[in-house]
């Protein structure tokens, strides 16, 4: 036909005369035979013509104009370096390009992640994990990356076919397979066939679909508490030791709570922790298990985090609600809409997130947008975010039944829930097709297509299953490509609870007694219907049979809570009464309650007689939530001394005064001593649930022990027993809640005497704990690296102590046999991250090789040990790159997603582009008779969002910090001391690495014009940048004779007291500058 019409016409002609021939002939070749430069030879070969240069002129040029006629996308953001790889966009994923996504989705089955199209995509993409990505043909990378929900929808169409041959692997092959029952184009459907018969899915990702999968850690908020939070899982094995938690650079040790009323080996709820500070990622290891998470929080080139309603995170690449959603994002950006650029309409005020200095949670209503995206000034906009279509689905579940879960945590529903399909938009309907199974089954309980009408149509999605639905389901609505939707419940159908009480009291003894009754209609029975509930009693349960199915479920009656935390500390909520000092009210904290009903809520001071001295009303953040700043009742505190923080509640019943605090001077306990196996207490304070806090101090590794106190005494368990001096804090705990342990005595802790050490099973951890109780003999084994870093984070640095000193020369002589180690160790404790400069450079390790013969290690959860670790291995991947090539691919995604693109640039140039930047300059002075107020409003820009360690963000943010202490540090004596240890270094720094001196120097010139004998902070950049260098030079045998004294040692660990992050990022630069001058490029690719 071609041959015939260009006979008597024109290239432009034909394709002006037959568009849409034209159009799919380009897109379908590119689906069919994508291979690079050999586009255009096969698509003249399969239209039997001969080779036209001219004619594939036309063609090329033509592809824009044809997109724009038939409404299709154009992709500039790669279109202007390949037309062929947007024709291959609009094929979706080549057929040539399948095997290796295949791989990637086996590979990702096999690990246990979700088996989903979006949680594949997240994986793929996460910031700083390009190498996952390259794995791929650069086809399916756009794909994956620009076609948004359209790549979800056919993942998730992949990999349900893939996993419904694993299933049905000895007839799979024989149904009649097409689009309408795959969901999937025809092209694809075909290749993934053929491939599938040459190597069937792998037989090791077999199992995976088969076990129950166990929810993952997900970064969520709290409306309640203004919190951005993450579940903590129970972990697999040893659940009584701790999860590491590193989050923003501060690790701490959570322990998972166990479910209340989960069976054995059944999944328990995740225990909520609050990510207290603006984080880039929250990494999770349980050490006893083996287990680790890596959960992405803020994408620095995108830091827009976007939830539902309920505060569930909506996923990068999932389409967004056509309605509320929740923003959090630095406050100096703007949500706007992608088309117009007009900043999104807000619902209400903004929000602070707990913790989260400079940051805005606020309510947005996408209603009237397509697609929005995140803009600060002077940065690249965020990524398009699409709005869900105003032609799409809406899912409907209802209420859950109050007081009614699971033991996993999830709630009930009594009802079916509804699908509320759209109208369709001009004269043809749309075909929807609703499925619904139970949850785990590859077998659909209902599969139905319908119709939509000219009006919204609400439909059963279990149209044609008998009433009485027990148990977890999976409710799928598929449509045109890009429209799927994807949700999941548990239901009960039928089912109601009446709790008694609007809500329960608090009371001497717990909570006050209640009676719930539940009943249900058939099919469905409970065991109980009648659930009373004593005072020492939160929670019970029940459980709902129906159909050969039964589940037990947790019934827990409505009841009053409270807490009174810190501003930026976990919310703790709790039933039992606290215990404050008048000075605890002074900090920046929040006293709030969460009462259910129809109540209304002040909170008040009462004097020892219960006279109200002093009543306010709160803010009301979320429903049913009160909350008011504990500073309003500081003076009256002062003035009546001791007195209590209630709630007044009025309900229908009255008005109840429910307290939440006493407020006393005195601590809870005078003196504590052991008599025999117990501890005795003296002069404890009148209240209820008093526990108490033990650690060993021959031991500080050792988790801290929980011992109850019944009349003035606490039983010691066996390990105690002998161990030497003990540590003991009395605290208020709660019958229902787990208190959070503290991770080290405060200044009311007790000591109390005892012979003896802290068996231990290691042999190097027990020889430690000996050390530590007197004996001479030092374990320099490995294993007591951890230890040694524990013991050291509670001795006092004390000279004129002959003990403490002892003590401290045979714990770094453990750390400094084992350098890298103990480096590692150091990162993975729960030492302050304040400490952990001063204590790297006190022990001398600050100037020892992290090199190690082994390097296939797990990537540290600490960005700046992580770093010096990798930057030590790169001389030995370079070595052995092409027997290492992923470790190294993944070391290098490492360094460039934590350290940035600067410490690329001086691991490959030993540069960079301005070594000047983000360090102290004349320009300071300007502000230097600022209030700090208002210094830290001017350089809040480069605070707000958490990105690499040498961004320059990170580091103007690090001299914004050291310029806050400036005075207190011009006071102290190492400040002049450091001076003549500087100027002497300098010299001999010059004489080795010049390079490294261009660097410092330039920081010098910088200063030209500033008199640094007025003002000796001025210095800071210029000497931390030298001492750093000394060490690291140091460490690779640079100087024949080190210049690291004592004193400059003395006088670099209190610089690093007062500046932590300057001196880190100054160390880790030095250390990338040093590799380069030993080793050169060690990061490129061979010429």
């Amino acid at each position: 036909m071609a041959t015939a019409e260009l006979r008597t016409g024109t290239y432009e002609a034909l394709i002006k005369k037959y568009p849409a021939l034209t159009l799919v002939t380009l897109i379908g070749h590119a689906g069919l035979a994508y291979e690079q430069g050999r586009f255009w030879d096969s698509y003249w070969e399969e239209l039997a013509l001969e080779a036209d240069d001219e004619f594939e002129h036309v063609l090329r040029h033509c592809l824009n104009d044809l997109l724009r006629k038939f409404r299709l996308r154009e992709f500039p953001e790669i279109a202007a370096s390949n037309y062929i790889r947007v024709m291959a966009m609009h094929a979706g994923i080549p057929v040539y390009c399948l095997g290796d996504l295949v791989e990637v989705i086996e590979e990702h089955v096999q690990h246990g992640r979700d088996t989903t199209g979006a949680a594949v995509l997240e994986w793929l993409t996460e910031p700083g994990m390009s190498y996952r990505l390259n794995r791929l043909d650069v086809p399916v990378r756009n794909f994956l990356q620009l076609a948004g929900e359209i790549a979800v929808d056919i993942l998730d169409r992949i990999i349900e076919f893939l996993l419904f041959t694993v299933e049905h692997s000895d007839v799979w092959n024989d149904l009649a397979l097409d689009t309408s029952t795959t969901g999937l184009p025809t092209l694809l459907l075909e290749g993934l066939i053929e491939r599938l018969r040459e190597r069937p899915f792998g037989q090791a990702a077999v199992a995976a679909p088969k076990v129950a999968r166990r929810r993952k850690p997900a970064v969520s908020y709290s409306v309640e508490d203004d919190q951005v939070m993450v579940g903590v899982p129970y972990p697999t094995e040893s659940p009584e030791s701790p999860w590491k938690v590193s989050i923003a650079g501060t690790t701490r040790e959570i322990y998972a709570e166990r479910g209340w009323g989960v069976d054995d080996g059944a999944e328990h709820p995740h225990t909520p922790i609050a990510v207290t500070a603006p984080a880039r990622e929250v990494l999770m290891v349980h050490d006893a298990s083996g287990e680790n998470f890596r959960i992405p929080v803020v994408d620095s080139a995108d830091p827009l985090l976007l939830f539902t309603e309920n505060g569930r995170l909506i996923q990068r690449h999932t389409a967004l609600p056509r309605g509320l959603v929740l923003a959090v994002y630095p406050k100096d950006g703007t949500v706007a809409d992608a088309v117009s650029g007009e900043p999104i309409e807000l619902e209400e005020e903004a929000r602070t997130p707990s913790g989260w200095k400079g940051w805005h949670a606020q309510f947005l209503d996408l209603a009237g947008h397509n697609s929005i995206l995140f803009r600060r000034a002077g940065r690249p906009d965020g990524a398009i975010r699409g709005v869900r279509s105003v032609g799409s689905p809406r899912f409907e579940p209802g209420e859950p039944v109050p007081g009614l879960r699971t033991p996993n945590g999830l709630p009930v529903y009594a009802e079916r829930p509804e699908i509320v399909l759209p109208p369709h938009i001009g004269s043809e309907p749309e075909t929807w097709r609703v499925r619904a199974r139970r949850a785990g089954d590859r077998s659909w309980l209902a599969d139905t297509e319908w119709d939509s009408d000219t009006e919204e149509a609400y439909l059963d999605p279990f149209a044609g299953v008998p009433a009485g639905l027990l148990g977890s389901y999976e409710i799928w609505v598929s449509g045109a490509m890009g429209s799927d939707q994807r949700h999941s419940m548990f239901l009960a159908e039928g089912i109601e609870v009446d709790h008694g009480v609007e809500f329960r009291r608090p009371t001497a003894s717990g909570l006050e007694e209640s009676v719930t009754e539940i009943a249900c209609s058939a099919p469905l029975s409970v065991d109980r219907e009648c659930v009373a509930f004593t005072s020492d009693e939160r929670d019970s349960h029940v459980r709902v049979s129906a159909g050969g199915h039964g589940y037990k479920l947790v019934v827990t009656p409505p009841h009053f809570e409270a807490r009174v935390d810190v501003l930026g500390a976990p919310a703790q909520w709790r039933t039992s009464v606290q215990v404050l000092a008048p000075a605890d009210l002074e900090a920046h904290a929040v006293v709030a309650a969460r009462i259910p009903g129809d109540v209304r809520v002040s909170f008040a001071l009462t004097d020892e007689d219960g006279v109200t001295v002093q009543e306010e009303m709160p803010d009301v953040p979320a429903s049913n939530v009160f909350q008011l700043s504990t500073r309003t009742f500081v003076d009256t505190a002062r003035r009546i001394g001791a007195c209590r923080l209630v709630a007044l509640v009025d309900d229908h019943t009255g008005t109840h005064s429910i307290t939440i605090a006493h407020i006393r001077p005195a601590r809870l306990c005078e003196s504590a001593h052991l008599d025999g196996g117990d501890l005795v207490f003296t002069g404890l304070a009148d209240e209820d649930d008093l526990a108490a806090w033990v650690w060993a101090a021959t031991a500080p590794w050792r988790p801290v022990k929980r011992l109850d106190i019944r009349g003035d005494r606490a039983s010691l368990p066996d390990t105690l027993h002998d161990a030497g001096e003990l540590i003991v804090q009395v605290f208020v705990d709660d019958p229902w809640i787990t208190i959070t342990r503290p991770s080290a005595p405060d200044r009311d802790a007790l000591r109390v005497a005892q012979p003896g050490w802290m068996r231990d099973e290691s042999p190097a951890l027990d020889a430690l704990a000996r050390f530590l109780a007197g004996q001479l003999h030092v374990p320099l084994m490995r294993e007591a690296v951890s230890g040694a870093w524990s013991a050291l984070a509670v001795l006092p640095w004390d000279a004129t102590d002959a003990e403490s000193e002892r003590i401290r020369g045979g714990l770094i002589r453990i750390l400094c046999r084992h350098p890298r180690a103990a480096l590692e160790a150091l990162g993975s404790s729960t030492i302050p991250l304040d400490e952990k400069m001063a204590l790297l450079i006190r022990t001398q390790l600050v100037n020892l090789p992290y090199s190690a013969s082994e390097t296939l290690n797990e990537l540290h959860p600490d960005p700046w040990v992580g770093c010096m670790v990798e930057i030590s291995d790169l001389p030995s991947l370079n070595a052995r790159r092409a027997q290492v090539a992923g470790e190294r691919a993944e070391t290098l995604a490492y360094l460039e997603n934590q350290g940035g693109s600067t410490l690329m640039e001086l691991l490959r140039s030993g540069r960079m582009r301005d070594p000047r930047s983000g360090v102290f300059d004349r320009s300071v002075l300007a502000v230097d008779a600022m209030p700090a107020e208002q210094v830290e409003e001017l350089f809040e820009h480069f605070r707000l969002v958490p990105g690499p360690l040498l961004d320059l963000d990170t580091r103007t943010s690090a001299t914004v910090d050291a310029f806050h202490r400036r005075s207190a540090w011009s006071q102290d004596p190492a400040c002049a001391e450091l001076a003549g240890h500087v100027s002497r270094a300098l010299r001999q720094v010059k004489a080795v690495a010049p390079v490294l001196y261009d660097f410092i120097q330039a920081r010098n010139e910088a200063l030209h014009g500033v008199d640094v004998v007025e003002h000796p902070w001025m210095l800071l950049s210029m000497q931390s940048l030298t001492l750093a260098a000394v060490a690291r030079l140091d460490a690779r045998g640079e100087f024949e004779y080190s210049p690291m004294t004592a004193d400059m040692r003395t006088a670099w660990a209190r610089m690093a007291e007062y500046f932590p992050a300057m001196v880190a990022t100054d160390l880790l630069i030095a250390d990338a500058v040093a590799s380069y001058l030993a080793h050169d490029d060690l990061i490129g690719e061979p010429a």
